[in-house]
């Protein structure tokens, strides 16, 4: 018999001896471990066999413990009762520690998602701690990606070797206007067309806003309205009102009836858009729900 399954059985035929009570039968026992008549009987005769020694006397009057019976049952009971106590204490502390769910963003990515978005996840689950992070720079959107935060939404990785990518979108950038804007009648619009329009950006360091700047620089483009994400209801009643244009790259974003987007036909760049968790770190059933609730909106 190899150690793992003696180990089996002599833990089994413990709790056996733990569970029975002195001069009493054992089907109490039996009932209270799960085991079957013949599985019992198998497990004290591989345990008789292993010691070399009777356990029980078996007679009309059912089982009694010998006196190598007697001793092996008060030597596990400490072992057993301690054995219990942990299982009891572990179970204790689980029910004690509330959920815990820790959120990491930067500054100006929820425009991709209802305003209700986080709220109505957060009131579903009255049992969790949440704990949510928003990051307002890049330098601190880094350091948020190497914390010990839960799960973190980005548009770039920055420590790729160290995080769990579990979810990742892309999506061309493209451009928003009002319906009844000149352009809006061409199915597909290029950069060339954008020339002498009013264009409207946002002021989010990353480097998806980096590289559309260069883009339009090389264009002869330049943003003459810059706004926060914050500002997304200024930034649509402008384009409603003034005909300006603006570049999107989420799908998702919600826009009013009066705007519509066309995509942009010589632009080759995509809006990204990435749930990490640490690679290392179990995800746990909340994690995996929050994650699938995200997934959603895409």
């Amino acid at each position: 018999m190899t150690k793992k399954r003696r180990n089996r059985h002599e833990s089994q035929t413990a709790a056996l001896f733990y569970h029975r009570r002195p001069g009493g039968q054992l089907f109490q026992s039996r009932e209270k471990l799960y085991l079957s008549q013949q599985a019992l009987s198998k497990t004290i005769d591989k345990l008789e066999e292993e010691l070399d020694v009777p356990l029980f006397i078996r007679g009309v009057a059912g089982l009694q413990l010998t006196r190598y019976g007697e001793a092996l049952r008060q030597s596990a009971f400490p072992y057993l009762q301690m054995h219990d106590n942990i299982i009891a204490d572990l179970q204790a502390m689980k029910n004690e520690s509330p959920q815990t769910l820790s959120l990491g963003y930067p500054t100006g990515l929820l425009i991709n998602f209802p305003d209700d978005f986080l709220t109505r996840f957060i009131t579903a689950h009255p049992e969790v701690d949440f704990q949510i992070y928003s990051a307002p720079d890049d330098s601190y959107n880094r350091s948020l990606q190497s914390s010990e935060i839960d799960i973190y939404f980005c548009t770039m990785l920055y420590n790729a070797p160290m995080v769990q990518v579990q979810y990742h979108y892309r999506h061309p950038v493209f451009a928003v206007l009002s319906q009844d804007h000149l352009l809006a009648a061409k199915p597909v619009l290029s950069l060339a067309d954008f020339r002498g329009q009013k264009l409207i950006g946002l002021n989010t360091e990353n480097a998806l806003n980096a590289r559309m700047e260069q883009i339009c620089q090389k264009q002869g483009l330049k943003a003459t309205m810059v706004f926060s994400p914050a500002e997304m209801g200024l930034i649509f009643k402008l384009i409603e009102s003034t005909r300006c244009v603006s570049f999107f790259g989420s799908d998702s974003i919600p826009l009013p009836p009066s705007i519509v987007k066309r995509p942009i036909g010589d632009l080759d760049l995509d809006y990204e858009f990435l749930i990490i968790t640490h690679k290392n770190a179990p995800v746990t059933p909340i994690m995996e729900e929050f994650i699938r609730y995200t997934r959603s909106f895409f």
